[in-house]
């Protein structure tokens, strides 16, 4: 006894793992394959598809069947819920109080207390405690962390792998298809009847085979008995062996019959290109981020050495003003209103920078509450490798290798098939319907209780031809229709093939201004170093006022600022070129990776080719 519930325990165990393996765990190995296999005939190489282990089990909720989820109480937490505790004064009213105690302080002395007295900022973003948890991202990690854990791009990995589930129904239904059917019927006769009470059963087995030019072939065993309850004996038993065919002629025979065969496994191979495409795309999209986010940490920089300079030179005004060496006397309060304002420049700068990161976060699939940071951009080395993707190429190599490569450019030109494929179905449609029909019947001897006992004296054969023609009004537009839908998909290709030209040619065009505008740049922040410097000498030598010096700083800080971006800028241009010639290749850990880093293996198993 304790043995049997011990089998009955493990069995409890086992079923379901065993349904979850064939359920889930067979069937992401088979696509998995299927998608690699048209990865390699759609791309020439293979990329990460997974979407990733599934238990099945869904989360314990119990608000899911709940009739009002989620009740909200209307009362609000402390201290939200307390009423301010002093009242705001009205501002003519606040203008009429009296000032502080003791008589009102000098501006200038103020000033210069300020000067000794307060510490300055920090360009810190995170403190200590944080920068210890944080985590600090080049480029080719947030590439690497994107393609993990990306909602959008799990999201295109699971369009890819619905596809693929499609294409796998597809080829299941050209196989043979097993069917069981079995059935009892409980009777209780009349006393007059010969039966007391009777089960009768039937039980069939059939098999069907889609024919690939048309038609359909189908072998059915058919057992039925008849059994009296009370006495435990079989009234009746016999057997059936049926084999069936149906194969049109004209209409719905040849190879429009395996369309849905044809239109699934291109759909594949569309799928696998739109997700590679997508891949690029986004990776291109997730790095333009990441520029913008070294910009923005750029800027904190650059505006955290302003405001280091103009805080001296606030120094230096105040101290002049007090030796009586200053040549007007707003020169302190413009030195002093410089220094805030660039403050206030660094404050803002440091919460778009952080603002930028909690949206940068959710694009990778990253909680807002985590630490993270980006490397400098002088110091990202996976960011600085973007420089070298440029190669030297001419405008009409680069067309031509898009033309060759752009994915979303074979897609639709492959459509334009699929466009005319649906010409010859239409046509096929408007011929008569004629087809065979037929089949053998095996019945068992009626005087012997034995199902399988089939005799070949009792063979029963039919045949049939039917053919069939009515009204082709409908079936004559129809085909009219497609040969139109035929020059619309050519036309449209040919204008798709326009704009990926002029793509190509705008990358390459953003490519040289990039560059021209990052030496450009790189030259004005040079010259506008230099104009500061002198400003500063002249300033120091009684030669002229701190507004000289104000403008060149707010030059510098300007032009420092643009550098940074146009570097950012140039990086995403060069990454756009290579995205919009389908030269652009990734590998999964985040890398810019050539083609044959992504050589094909020897085969890929699991998959028919």
């Amino acid at each position: 006894m304790k043995t049997n519930r011990c089998c009955l325990l493990v069995m409890c165990v086992l079923i379901p793992m065993g349904c979850r393996s064939i359920l889930i765990d067979r069937t992401d190995q088979h696509i998995r394959a299927l998608i690699e296999s048209h990865q390699y005939s759609g791309l020439g190489f293979a990329s990460d598809a997974s979407v990733g282990a599934e238990t099945g089990k869904l989360d314990g909720d119990r608000q899911m069947y709940q009739f009002s989820p989620n009740p909200l109480n209307a009362d609000l937490p402390s201290p939200f819920d307390r009423k301010p505790d002093v009242e705001v004064s009205p501002p003519e009213e606040a203008a009429a109080k009296p000032a502080a105690d003791g008589p009102e302080e000098d501006a200038d002395e103020a000033a210069s207390d300020m000067i000794e007295t307060d510490e300055l900022m920090s360009p810190r973003v995170f403190s200590d405690e944080q920068m210890a948890r944080a985590q600090v991202f080049g480029l080719d990690d947030a590439l690497a962390y994107a393609m993990r854990h990306g909602r959008d791009f799990q999201n295109a990995k699971e369009d890819l792998y619905l596809a693929a589930l499609a294409l796998s129904l597809e080829r299941h239904l050209w196989t043979p298809q097993f069917s069981a059917i079995v059935q009892a019927n409980y009777t209780d006769f009349g006393e007059d009847a010969v039966l007391d009470r009777a089960l009768s059963t039937t039980a069939e087995v059939a098999v069907t085979q889609q024919l690939p030019l048309g038609g359909t072939v189908t072998a059915r065993v058919i057992h039925s008995m008849v059994r009296e309850i009370s006495e435990l004996v079989s009234r009746g038993e016999g057997g059936q062996f049926i084999l069936e065919a149906e194969i049109p002629l004209l209409r719905g025979a040849g190879r429009v019959a395996y369309e849905s065969r044809y239109d699934a496994e291109r759909a594949l191979v569309y799928a696998v290109r739109t997700y590679e495409r997508f891949r690029r795309t986004f990776l291109v999209s997730i790095a333009r981020d990441f520029f913008d986010l070294q910009r923005l940490k750029a800027a904190i920089a650059n505006t955290y050495r302003s405001y280091l300079d103009r805080h001296r030179d606030w120094f230096q005004a105040e101290f002049k003003h007090r030796m009586g060496r200053s040549l007007f006397i707003s020169e302190a309060p413009r030195a002093r209103t410089n220094f805030r304002d660039t403050e206030a420049a660094l404050v803002s700068a440091k919460a778009r920078y952080e603002s930028s990161l909690d949206r940068f976060k959710i694009r990778l699939g990253m909680a807002v509450v985590d630490i993270l940071d980006v490397v400098d951009q002088e110091k990202d080395e996976s960011a600085q490798a973007v420089d070298r993707l440029l190669v030297a190429i001419s405008e009409e190599d680069a067309v031509d290798l898009a033309v060759k490569f752009r994915l979303d450019l074979l897609n639709n030109a492959d459509r334009v098939d699929d466009v005319r494929r649906g010409v010859v179905i239409a046509k096929n449609q408007i011929l008569p319907d004629l087809g065979l029909s037929g089949g053998v019947t095996f019945d068992s001897d009626p005087d012997q209780l034995r199902s399988a006992n089939l005799r070949d004296e009792r063979a029963q054969w039919e045949g049939q031809v039917r053919f069939q023609m009515d009204d082709r009004k409908r079936e004559r537009n129809a085909y009219r229709s497609a040969l139109i839908d035929v020059r619309r998909a050519e036309r449209s290709h040919r204008e798709f093939l326009d704009s990926v030209r002029a793509d190509v040619r705008r990358a390459l065009r953003g490519v040289r201004q990039q560059s021209d505008l990052r030496r450009i740049l790189a030259a004005n922040f040079g010259e506008n170093e230099i104009r500061l410097e002198g400003a500063r000498a002249r300033f120091n030598l009684g030669q002229s006022t701190n507004q000289e010096v104000v403008d060149a700083e707010n030059d510098v800080l300007s032009a420092a600022n643009q550098l940074a971006a146009a570097i950012a800028s140039y990086r995403v241009a060069i990454l756009e070129f290579r995205r919009d010639t389908g030269t652009l290749r990734v590998s999964d850990s985040g890398q810019w990776a050539l083609p044959d880093k992504l050589a094909r293996p020897a085969e890929v198993e699991g998959v028919e080719p």
